[in-house]
């Protein structure tokens, strides 16, 4: 199946919009929390009252979606969303006034916004577009449901584009809260972002980036892992010595653990790429690997800061995600001649 990234667009704590290229040098990180860099959002959303009636995370989820637009050039026949935890800063919002007001005379705009599929109605909203749309909130799994419900949707040929885009944010009492539940042991990074995605039947004029296939595994048998992999790339008549990139999902120096590093020698052969601490850590960070995957690709460079032996050309990568230990995703992406 040829399904390819048409345009992307994402909202992270490294770059920033319309930037479409890596930087060469990354100030080193500092504390176990990233933010995302907010563009001009004057730019995307030119409305004044309707940017002051939109939260952080949905202004960032509209001005990526309106730059990946932008970039495509084509109106989607779908939109599909993916998010892990939600408009987090809403919701927070609703509950503080809801106790502090003892249930009455509530603003509802906080409880309206905090709904997940709040991000995929404001950009259709934006994009004036009314066709299929939906919002995947599978934790570890969402951006990778989102994926491949897109993917069928070409194959398919119910839609000749889809929009796919994924979110999510951290409060301070969210990051306080998962800290006490363990998340973020072992120096573990936590982080925040948006990516947006046009997916296509036809390459771009830009060049042929593809997204082959999307593999997700529940579960934490490293064997069993292993031989799931393996299969995938049987599938598509692979070997690792193939893969000139993996970008891993390690996170932290708990991730040195053999529950990851079976993955890192399994493709020993390839450019190890570790994002997670410049970008952080959350439930659908695989959507900016994915990105990260795009931009590596167009540039056919690797930047120091990102791994200490870039490969000579970059033309196949595997991104390896994992969440919570028991959601696992591996996707191929690789460039066509």
């Amino acid at each position: 199946m040829n399904v390819y990234l048409l345009a992307s667009a994402s909202i992270n704590p490294v770059t920033e919009l319309p930037d479409t290229l890596l930087p060469a040098t990354v100030a080193p990180p500092e504390g176990n929390r990233r933010v995302a860099r907010e563009p001009d959002y004057k730019k995307y959303i030119p409305d004044m009252n309707v940017r002051r009636r939109m939260s952080r995370v949905m202004k960032m989820g509209v001005a990526a979606a309106m730059q990946c637009l932008s970039h495509a050039g084509r109106q989607p026949g779908a939109i599909i969303t993916a998010t892990g935890w939600g408009c987090l800063s809403d919701t927070e919002n609703f509950m503080k006034n809801m106790i502090a007001h003892g249930e009455y005379l509530l603003n509802p705009t906080p409880f309206t916004q905090s709904t997940f599929n709040t991000i995929g109605a404001q950009a259709a909203i934006a994009m004036k577009n009314t066709s299929y749309n939906i919002t995947y909130v599978h934790r570890g799994f969402s951006f990778e449901s989102a994926l491949l419900d897109a993917m069928m949707k070409i194959q398919d040929g119910e839609a000749a584009q889809v929009l796919v885009e994924s979110y999510d944010e951290y409060t301070g009492a969210s990051f306080k809260i998962m800290e006490r539940m363990g998340f973020w042991r072992h120096d573990a990074v936590c982080g925040e972002g948006v990516q947006c995605f046009m997916l296509s039947a036809q390459p771009g004029a830009a060049g042929k980036i593809r997204l082959r296939d999307v593999l997700c595994i529940f579960g934490d048998e490293p064997q069993m892992l292993k031989e799931q992999l393996a299969l995938f790339l049987r599938k598509h008549h692979l070997h690792p010595e193939e893969v000139d990139v993996l970008l891993s999902g390690r996170n932290g120096s708990g991730s040195h653990c053999p529950r990851y590093q079976w993955v890192e020698e399994f493709f020993k052969t390839a450019s190890l790429a570790i994002y997670k601490p410049f970008f952080g850590d959350y439930p659908t960070v695989s959507s900016l690997a994915l990105w990260l995957a795009g931009r590596l690709i167009t540039q056919q460079q690797m930047p120091d800061w990102l791994s200490d032996a870039p490969p000579e050309q970059i033309n196949r990568i595997i991104i390896y995600h994992h969440y919570k230990e028991k959601n696992h995703s591996f996707l191929l992406v690789e460039k066509e001649p």
